[in-house]
């Protein structure tokens, strides 16, 4: 599905895996807001783990929700199924996007894209 919006700067593309079943920050909006503009979580471990996707502002979580509504607080996830993301997500400034398997190994792949700063 291609993204209604026309942006001014062409995305640029990230990707983080998950290793351990601690939050891991995919993106880092410390110093100044990031404008991402789709990603997709990939199971890549062959487990049925939890997953958590959520903004972080250092006291407060806000869970998001993927393009099937389902909001990601502790969702089951399916064997090497791939969840998209194709909303646009402001990470306000001081806030981070993070991603959190409940599997030791973290087994997970994140990708996407982002609007340079």
């Amino acid at each position: 599905m291609s993204s209604p919006f026309v942006f001014a700067q062409r995305p640029v593309g990230f990707a983080t895996t998950l290793s351990a079943n601690t939050a891991t920050v995919v993106i880092d909006a410390t110093n100044a807001p990031v404008t991402v503009t789709d990603f997709e979580i990939n199971e890549a471990g062959g487990g049925t783990q939890n997953l958590t996707v959520e903004l972080y502002d250092g006291t407060n979580s806000r869970y998001l929700s993927d393009d099937a509504g389902t909001t990601w607080k502790a969702k089951a996830v399916t064997t090497y199924k791939g969840y998209k993301f194709t909303r646009v997500v402001v990470v306000d400034k001081g806030s981070k996007l993070r991603v959190t398997s409940s599997d030791a190994s973290g087994n997970f792949h994140v990708v996407g894209n982002k609007l340079p700063n």
